[in-house]
């Protein structure tokens, strides 16, 4: 009863308050007094507000969904930080992302011959697509995440495990950073490219049928909300 008290308290402080007019005064609870006659608010109009149902229009977007980062837990974060600072230093166009993924596709045939890297780009614009279609708010930042860490991890990143993989120690690792610092900026391009004014839901689709051509089966999943905030956390 103590906690009902204070919260019916409460709510008659906010609504006098809301009543309260420019000059001190306060608006009688006169629900006929019309805001656009008085200037001010009436209780009927903070009651009102309160009672108003939410506005369902929009997509319901996930906060996490703005730290998603396929990438986490394979790159370092300190790799990301530099890799996405040099990403900024230079002008996107679909040219320079051409020239730039065709780059990246010769030095795999180079440096992991063996390895049938195909998928490179289908890999990438489905990651995209998934994280672009949380950022829209058409799943959670959690499925969304884990679905692009999925791809991935049969695509480009599955690749280094075949790069150059005869080499000493120190040559292999510094060949596969070169690989990293060029796919994660390919990465972030081709998710620009993607960008072009496509809903979450076609995204999402898009998305779904790359994940099933890839191998993997879609799951009707809900994220709790302890696995989004793990999102949170694992991007920090």
């Amino acid at each position: 009863m103590k906690h009902l008290a204070k919260y019916t308290v409460g709510a008659a402080a906010v609504m006098a308050l809301a009543a309260c007019g420019q000059g001190g005064s306060v608006i009688k609870a006169d629900e006929t007094a019309a805001t656009e006659q008085t200037g001010e608010a009436t209780l009927a109009d903070v009651k009102a507000a309160i009672e108003a149902a939410p506005d369902m229009s929009a997509p319901m977007i996930d906060p996490a969904a703005a730290n998603i980062d396929p990438f986490s837990g394979y790159y370092t974060a300190d790799q990301r930080d530099t890799f996405k600072a040099r990403y900024e230093t230079v002008e996107f166009s679909e040219d320079a992302m051409a020239t730039d993924i065709e780059e990246t596709q010769t030095y795999l045939k180079s440096n992991a011959a063996t390895v049938d890297t195909s998928a490179y780009v289908e890999g990438l614009t489905c990651a995209s697509k998934f994280d672009l279609a949380a950022k829209k708010g058409a799943l959670s930042a959690h499925e969304a995440q884990t679905k692009a860490k999925q791809v991935l991890s049969v695509t480009a990143i599955g690749y280094e495990a075949g790069i150059t993989p005869s080499a000493s120690e120190d040559e292999r690792e510094a060949a596969v950073e070169v690989y990293r610092d060029q796919t994660y900026r390919n990465y972030l391009m081709v998710r620009s490219d993607v960008d072009t004014g496509m809903t979450g839901e076609e995204l999402l689709a898009d998305a779904q049928d790359c994940y099933q051509d890839l191998g993997f089966e879609i799951e009707d999943t809900v994220a709790t909300d302890d696995e989004s905030e793990d999102t949170t956390a694992a991007e920090s």
